[in-house]
């Protein structure tokens, strides 16, 4: 299973950092741009470095404090995962929106940041070209909701189990390993939330964050 988390956390830093060193390579780019794309391949690889001894701990594999609870404003994760994904969204003709009304929370940027990712590539696979993904914050609930093709419904109480894939042949065809949902579980109990998951075929998923109490800095 560690291995298993490791690579699957591994995919979209890795994706994100390929797209803008391909533009670097081949695009001629103006000098901000330029700037921009190697800060950002700066900042995937720095969040790279510290995924393993966070997920080891997380996992209860290895007692160590590279799990860091600080006091962070929402709308600046919302901003590195939209950059983020940016590739990823581009590849497959999906738009993500956003809006956050949600100020200051406790939390570990890493790995709340790997939280919002893994929700939003689900969603950008179960979308068709041109879909739209929200990703919205308002009260003590985060929602990634999607278009796309849903789940059915006796699936989604076992959609979090560590390893279990809905669509088999389309979650190995994309490189999915069925771990997304189970680290998100595990990561949203770090934070004191729980995921909820709602979801009709044909018609799209709605994933929710839901924290248990109310933060107060």
């Amino acid at each position: 299973q560690m291995l298993g988390s490791l690579a699957h956390e591994m995919k979209t830093p890795m994706t994100s950092i390929m797209g803008y060193a391909d533009s670097l390579l081949h695009v001629n780019l103006r000098e901000e741009q330029r700037a921009r794309a190697l800060s950002h391949i700066h900042e995937e690889c720095g969040r790279l470095g510290r995924l393993g001894s966070k997920l080891m701990s997380l996992l209860g594999m290895y007692d160590n404090d590279s799990i860091q609870m600080e006091e962070v404003a929402l709308q600046e994760v919302f901003d590195r995962v939209v950059r983020a994904e940016e590739a990823h969204l581009r590849e497959k003709g999906v738009t993500l929106r956003q809006s956050c009304e949600m100020g200051v929370r406790r939390m570990d940027r890493d790995l709340f940041e790997s939280l919002l990712i893994n929700l939003i590539d689900n969603g950008i696979k179960a979308s068709r070209e041109g879909g739209v993904i929200e990703l919205s914050a308002s009260g003590e609930q985060i929602t990634v909701q999607d278009h796309g093709c849903g789940i059915p419904e006796q699936e989604i109480a076992r959609v979090t189990e560590a390893f279990y894939m809905v669509d088999k042949a389309r979650s190995r065809r994309e490189g999915g390993s069925g771990l997304g949902l189970a680290l998100c579980e595990r990561i949203a109990w770090l934070h004191e939330a729980k995921l909820r998951i709602e979801s009709v075929v044909g018609e799209g998923t709605t994933v929710r964050i839901v924290f248990y109490k109310t933060f107060t800095s």
